[in-house]
């Protein structure tokens, strides 16, 4: 047991001696130890130290306080304190030995046996062997290499480390012990235990790891060294991904992060120098997936190969990536970067061979001049596009004016037009495109493509009028004009062509006075060719010089103005000018109706041109002035038959009435006035006469050619006479449509069902039974095509035709002779309850209730028929009162049946039926069941038909 003196001792001493092995190392400083021999990242970086550090400043010397725990150890027994003083010993000898080797304190005054880290090694072995099994000897084994670090005996850390990591898997140690192995494999050049080893420390994670980003980027560089160059790649891409996800952090990275960025990327530039060339990023990131980063690894890389003078490397690097990326914004960089190499290395031919390429690739119109449209980008393109194209073609054009050798001299101004070609069609708006067209004149004149100089020359002359070669332009192309020799289906236009050229120039250099007479013979070779715009553009440009013309030449001007214009849809123009031309009286007596035929259409093409735009009170304005301007017109017929189509559409149905009418009253045998009927009925629906429309639609109904549209017409007919309020006429035509058109079912029986109507309304009774029974019949005809209208229809005539017999058999009275009128009233009730049953059995709830009523009423009031019928003359009393029971006999069976038939109509109730005539047999019920009859005599099946 220590005493309490030794303890107040010990206390400070155990407080000074607090080491590593009891603490996570600090990870402030760099070990040079554990360096990988690498600039920027990899020498600043490359890992936490293993250093201790006492924490305050030092009140006592490591030499008293190893004294002290001496002191100690001469009088403890306590072995676990002995042991800990023991590594406080060992801890307090090694701190000693980095303070002094790092100046922090100077060298000890007494000369040792052995060096200090040689003394701790032996101690810190000591207490291994001793004890063997202690649960802290990870921390132990930890100073040891530490120790044998220091000691220059690096073999020995590593075992110390290797031991560490297998028996105490789950030391604090472990994660740091992986690392340093790493760095320790690594500067004895075993890359491959190096790479193994940082993967262990990137395998431990992030979290609480501040060897992590270090172990990362290590390992890619001890594969690189052991020559696992797609594995060294996939490290750096895994570290790249991890610290730089996307491109906003790759930009912004400063301080530590830019130093290991640009490491990393010049890292992996070495790699690509040593495993192939520039291809080898492609076919690394197609199989590991692209990266937003690569560009700066095609950067690095290209300059690289520039740095050590491997200009087409370096071009072949940039190009690689321009051609793997070509849409992206930063390719027309690098590929300028690459022309500009080329320029600087003094490669004047694989300079201009990839100024051609550069235009391809971002020449206006191809897909990155399209995918890119902001100004910037278009800003920046044309800036270069311009620069290369115009070096291109003037080189071309140079070296084709200095040969003396045909086939040189034609290639080179091929060469040269294609590059000119280039430029005006890329940048027909910039400020000195005059002067390119009018070198690629001059090159094709000197190519004898005399058409295409003839283009550009007068593109100089005319679109570009202020330029100081215009005039000379427009006299070239004259003469390029002049020496094209085309075959002869060509050369009439050919000549034309001249002429129009020819007259341009005067007009546009030198006012010439006949050029009014050229416009004239000019206009009229284009317009017998058919070239419309030409003819009208040069007949217009001769009207200005009208004054100067004789009437021959003003009658030219307006009639090849006026054929032009009509050809080309300017219809107005075409009428004026016509009639300008008729006003000139040249034209011969089979002309002139010629050219009123034409003013004619010209009118109608107006009127269609109108409707066209919207604008239908012009167009109907147009085509009924047509008569009144060309009444003899072929047109005419049609204009007025549109101008009422108009009308109907508008809509303007009084206005339209009349023109339909007058058309039908003019040209009573034209085709088009069988659709007259149509369009006037519309019009009188539209205005609701519908008497109009009626008498329209009777005419569709006995003359249409179709016999379907003949049929609705027909069935139209009578609709619109009965919604006019003409039954009569409405009568006549429903009557018509029912006998000649029994089908479809739907149609027949809706205009029987208005003929029911209609005579019951006119009082006429007897024919309105007829149309009552033909509706029966039209239903039971109909088989499957019976709908649900067609038996209410059914069900309700049967009704009526009942309701009809009922009243004539109520009207029959029982008088002597008594056989004869009971006949008569029996005959009359059997023919009410045949069509009452006929109505119940179509199943129709308004119908069946209303029929089983009034089959009990017909029983019940042939009961009481019976008792209040006249009695025979000449009856005693006895004999009365045996008459009296042989009617009460006669009467009762009837009296049962009504009982029963009412009884079954109010039985409906069940059902959840109940209406009036449910109503109204409780009511009967109540009547003829006063008490209680025993008689069951069986009645006629009829009552049996109704249940």
């Amino acid at each position: 047991m220590m005493n309490k003196s030794l303890l107040l001792l010990l206390l400070p001493l155990w407080l000074l001696g607090c080491s590593a092995a009891e603490k996570q190392p600090s990870s402030s400083r760099p070990a040079a130890a554990f360096s990988n021999g690498q600039s920027g990242y990899a020498a600043s970086n490359s890992a936490p130290a293993i250093r201790i550090r006492p924490d305050e400043a030092m009140a006592v010397s490591h030499a008293q306080v190893l004294q002290a725990y001496e002191r100690f150890l001469s009088i403890s027994d306590d072995a676990e304190v002995r042991v800990r003083v023991h590594q406080r010993m060992a801890a307090l000898k090694l701190q000693q030995q980095e303070l002094q080797q790092d100046g922090l304190l100077p060298p000890s005054a007494t000369t040792r046996a052995e060096p200090e880290p040689a003394a701790a090694i032996r101690d810190y072995e000591a207490l291994l062997q001793q004890f063997p099994e202690r649960a802290d000897n990870d921390s132990v084994r930890y100073q040891l290499a530490r120790a044998s670090l220091l000691n220059g005996q690096p073999q020995k850390a590593m075992a110390a480390l290797e031991d560490l990591i297998r028996l105490h898997p789950q030391s604090a140690y472990v994660t740091e012990s992986h690392f340093r192995l790493g760095q320790l494999y690594y500067n004895s050049g075993d890359y491959e235990l190096a790479a193994a080893a940082y993967q262990q420390v990137v395998a431990a994670g992030r979290a609480g790891n501040p060897y992590y980003v270090s172990a990362g980027y290590l390992r890619g560089w001890a594969l690189f060294r052991h020559q696992h160059y797609d594995d060294s790649l996939l490290a750096f891409t895994r570290v790249l991904d991890e610290e730089f996800p996307d491109a906003a952090r790759l930009e912004a990275a400063s301080g530590g992060d830019l130093a290991l960025r640009d490491d990393i990327l010049r890292a992996m530039a070495l790699i690509v120098t040593e495993a192939g060339d520039w291809e080898m990023i492609a076919r690394f990131y197609n199989q590991h997936g692209v990266r937003h980063y690569e560009y700066r690894l095609y950067d690095r890389l290209a300059s690289l190969y520039y740095q050590r003078g491997f200009h087409r490397s370096a071009a072949s690097t940039l190009r690689a990536y321009v051609l793997r990326y070509p849409l992206d914004r930063r390719a027309p960089g690098y590929y300028e970067r690459l022309i500009e190499g080329y320029r600087k290395a003094g490669y004047a031919s694989l300079n201009r061979r990839h100024k051609a390429y550069y235009n391809d690739l971002f020449g206006v119109g191809s897909a990155f001049w399209q995918q890119h449209a902001d100004a910037a980008m278009r800003t920046a393109l044309t800036s270069s596009l311009s620069t290369y194209l115009h070096d291109l073609a003037g080189f071309h054009h140079g070296l084709a004016q200095q040969s003396r050798q045909a086939g040189t001299r034609t290639r080179e101004l091929q060469t040269a037009r294609r590059w000119y070609e280039e430029i005006v069609r890329s940048f027909p708006q910039a400020e000195d495109i005059a002067r390119d067209h009018f070198l690629l004149a001059e090159v094709a004149f000197e190519l004898q493509d005399f058409v295409a100089a003839r283009d550009h020359y007068e593109t100089v002359a005319y679109q570009y009028p202020a330029d100081e070669q215009a005039a000379e332009a427009g006299y070239a192309a004259i003469l390029a004009y002049n020496r094209h020799r085309p075959e002869p289906p060509q050369a009439a236009a050919w000549r034309q062509a001249t002429i129009a050229s020819a007259m341009r120039f005067v007009q546009q250099f030198a006012q010439d006075p006949r050029s009014g007479t050229v416009l004239v013979n000019t206009a009229e070779m284009l317009l017998q060719d058919e070239q419309y715009e030409q003819a009208l553009a040069t007949a217009r440009m001769a009207d200005t010089v009208e004054q100067n013309l004789s009437p021959r030449y003003r009658y030219g001007a307006a009639l090849v103005r006026g054929h032009a214009s009509f050809a080309l849809g300017q219809f107005a123009e075409a009428e004026q000018a016509l009639q300008l031309a008729l006003q000139q009286q040249q034209a011969k007596p089979a002309q002139v109706q010629e050219l009123r035929e034409k003013i004619a259409a010209s009118i109608y093409q107006q009127g269609l041109h109108s409707r066209e735009q919207g604008d239908a009170l012009a167009a109907v304005q147009h085509w009924l002035r047509l008569a009144g301007v060309i009444p003899e017109s072929r047109s005419r017929i049609a204009a007025e038959y549109d101008a009422a189509t108009l009308l109907m559409a508008i809509p303007d149905y009084p206005q339209a009435v009349q023109v339909l009418q007058q058309f039908r009253q003019q040209y009573p045998q034209h085709p088009l006035t069988a659709d007259i009927p149509s369009k006037l009925i519309v019009a009188y629906e539209e205005q609701q006469d519908w008497a109009a429309a009626a008498a329209e639609l009777e005419y569709l109904c006995r003359h249409h050619s179709n016999p379907q549209q003949q049929r609705i017409a027909c069935y139209q007919t009578a609709q619109y006479y009965q919604r006019g309020g003409d039954d009569a006429k409405a009568l006549l035509a429903y009557r018509h449509y029912a006998h000649q058109f029994p089908q479809p079912l739907d149609a027949a029986l809706e205009a029987h069902y208005q003929l029911d109507q209609l005579y019951a309304a006119a009082g006429e009774e007897n024919k309105r039974q007829f149309w009552l029974n033909k509706i029966i019949v039209l239903h039971n005809k109909a088989g499957a095509e019976q709908t649900d209208r067609s038996r209410y229809l059914a069900a309700s005539a049967a009704f009526q035709l009942g309701e009809a017999e009922r009243l004539r058999y109520e009207k029959i009275r029982l008088s002597q002779p008594l056989a004869a009128s009971i006949q008569r009233k029996n005959a009359a009730l059997q023919a009410a309850q045949k069509r009452y049953t006929q109505a119940a059995k179509l199943e129709v709830q308004e119908f069946t209730t209303a029929a089983t009523f009034r089959l009990g009423q017909l029983y019940a009031g042939m009961s009481k028929a019976l008792m209040s019928s006249e009695r025979p003359a000449g009856l005693d009393e006895l004999e009365q009162e045996e008459y009296q029971y042989l009617l009460e006999e006669q009467a009762f069976p009837l009296d049962e049946a009504a009982i029963e038939i009412h009884q079954a109509n109010a039985g409906r109730t069940r059902d959840g039926l109940y209406d009036n005539w449910v109503r109204e047999s409780f009511s009967a019920l109540s009547g003829l069941m006063p008490g209680q009859y025993n008689k069951q005599e069986k009645v006629a099946a009829y009552v049996d038909a109704i249940r």
